[in-house]
């Protein structure tokens, strides 16, 4: 008697064993370093330029604020920003499959931590304010100029000093993620 072996072929769609880790690796490096750019600006201004600002007369300190206001609107500070926003999100949602991971809980805190305190913060105060300052005319008077900068600077350097924690934070939860070895099991 003979016997005749008889292999099967499979047509399942195989596992994508590298591309999920892929995504995952590559929307947690983007978001990290979306969000590295974005506090590194906040910490910018809080160590540098406002230091500078502080010691300006008043109509330079509120001509230089204004032009800076105008300037920072461009396409790279707005692919940092807004990118760190959508790649966090992504991020988060490429480890929603660990949910009991160290690294999508750090995805996820970083997420709260700029969303909330870096982007909502920036949107609806620091923004706002600037739109404020922007309507101090150049040819305002010396008590217009000094109540402005008064209305604005201590305030403003206040909510930068918080979005800049904040921020940091978020970046350094992300370098945490970053840091822990991907469990292999699982999806």
């Amino acid at each position: 008697m003979s016997h005749t072996r008889i292999e099967t072929v499979s047509h399942a769609v195989p596992r994508p064993r590298i591309l999920v880790p892929a995504v995952r690796s590559l929307t947690l490096g983007l978001a990290t370093l979306a969000t590295g750019l974005v506090a590194g600006v906040f910490y910018a201004y809080a160590v540098s330029v406002n230091l500078g600002l502080a010691v300006q007369p008043d109509a330079s300190y509120v001509a230089t604020m204004q032009a800076i206001n105008a300037r920072i609107q461009n396409p790279a500070f707005f692919a940092s920003f807004f990118g760190a926003a959508l790649f966090l999100l992504a991020a988060l949602a490429a480890h929603i499959p660990r949910p009991w991971s160290g690294r999508f809980r750090l995805v996820a805190l970083a997420c709260v931590l700029y969303i909330v305190g870096g982007f909502l913060l920036t949107a609806f105060v620091n923004v706002p304010m600037n739109e404020e300052l922007a309507r101090v005319a150049a040819s305002a008077s010396p008590g217009e100029l000094a109540g402005a900068r008064a209305a604005y600077e201590g305030p403003w350097n206040f909510w930068n000093g918080v979005r800049t924690v904040f921020s940091s934070m978020a970046f350094l939860a992300l370098i945490g993620a970053c840091l822990l070895r991907e469990d292999r099991g699982g999806r």
